[in-house]
């Protein structure tokens, strides 16, 4: 085996699996992400006072459509970056109410700085996800995660999720 292939390896046995990591969603409730093995997840941070969030939010509910049981969204409210003051209660129903929210809504939380949340340190350092660092710039930040539980893409809070690019990104995960 070269010495390339057992580094990596050895990144990969340190890394910490997504699975082991629960989440709580608005209401309060457990979820754990082990029910959702051999599942892509779409994991984007949200905020609905962010001009953008009217075509943030309703692709990420096309795609739920779309993909049905084959892609988990999951948005996370965050206020890191000074668009989001509503409560979690508030967060779950401007959701369904303004675009027919069939997606998961986590918990309020940061996904920067000191008291990231868990599962965004896991996604922004590659000690921990086993493929590489990144840092959320924005508000709508995307992380793609394929079948086998491994990060498989991170793309911008710019891009839509309607993107071409984006969704031949996802679509590539189903191979």
């Amino acid at each position: 085996m070269s010495m390339i292939k057992i580094l990596i390896a050895s990144v990969l046995l340190l890394s910490t699996s997504i699975y082991s990591f629960t989440i709580t969603n608005t209401q309060g409730d457990s979820i754990q992400l082990n029910n959702y093995q051999h599942k892509t997840l779409l994991l984007v941070n949200i905020a609905t006072g962010n001009p953008d969030r009217v075509g943030q939010l309703a692709g990420l509910q096309q795609l739920q459509q779309q993909y049905g049981d084959s892609l988990v969204v999951i948005a996370f409210p965050s206020n890191s970056f000074g668009n989001e003051n509503l409560s979690n209660e508030e967060l779950l129903h401007y959701c369904q109410y303004n675009y027919n929210s069939t997606f998961l809504v986590a918990e309020k939380g940061s996904v920067d700085s000191t008291d990231i949340q868990p599962l965004y340190k896991w996604l922004t350092k590659k000690t921990e996800n086993g493929v590489m660092n990144s840092r959320v710039k924005g508000d709508f930040q995307k992380y793609i995660i394929n079948r086998d539980g491994n990060l498989s893409g991170v793309f911008a809070g710019s891009v839509l999720p309607t993107d071409s690019l984006f969704k031949a990104a996802i679509a590539a995960t189903f191979e």
